[in-house]
């Protein structure tokens, strides 16, 4: 015998996991065992546009509050997971944090970073060091374009 939706009923948390997102940018929510169709709720976490559209296309496993009677009322409140990642896990203090806010990307550590594409890099290191390397460089400004330090050294 199939189950019915219980998301009639109030102030109730279920849970199930994301089924998409719909033409209309909403979050798609699929109860446990149900047969229901999946319906949209609003978003209730913190979580960047990017972060919500990753986990509703892995049909991420979630928690959904409803509110208030019918469907108008069901809040997406949670991601469930088993564990963290074993390099999130074996990292030590500092190592490397991310910050994504849709605004802003902030990569920090403790040592160096290094974006890498090819045969270009950047890379950052702690001691204050820039080092900019590829087999082809441009630089171009609409304004001043400014080589400053202490000494500055060409070929």
């Amino acid at each position: 015998m199939e189950k019915k939706s219980n998301l009639d009923n109030s102030t109730t948390i279920f849970s199930g996991h994301l089924a998409g997102i719909d033409e209309e940018g909403r979050v798609l929510f699929q109860q446990e065992d149900t047969v229901d169709s999946p319906v949209p709720v609003t978003i209730g976490i913190l979580l960047s546009d990017g972060a919500l559209v990753k986990a509703a296309r892995l049909h991420q496993r979630a928690l959904v509050m409803n509110t208030e009677t019918g469907i108008r009322g069901l809040v997406l409140i949670g991601l469930l997971r088993e564990r963290v990642g074993s390099k999130a896990r074996d990292a030590g203090p500092g190592e490397l944090t991310v910050t994504v806010d849709g605004e802003t990307l902030q990569l920090d550590a403790e040592k160096q970073i290094v974006l890498r594409c090819g045969k270009a890099s950047l890379m950052l290191r702690r001691d204050g060091r820039v080092i900019l390397s590829g087999t082809y460089v441009v630089s171009c400004s609409r304004g001043p374009n400014k080589i400053k330090g202490a000494t500055v050294a060409i070929n």
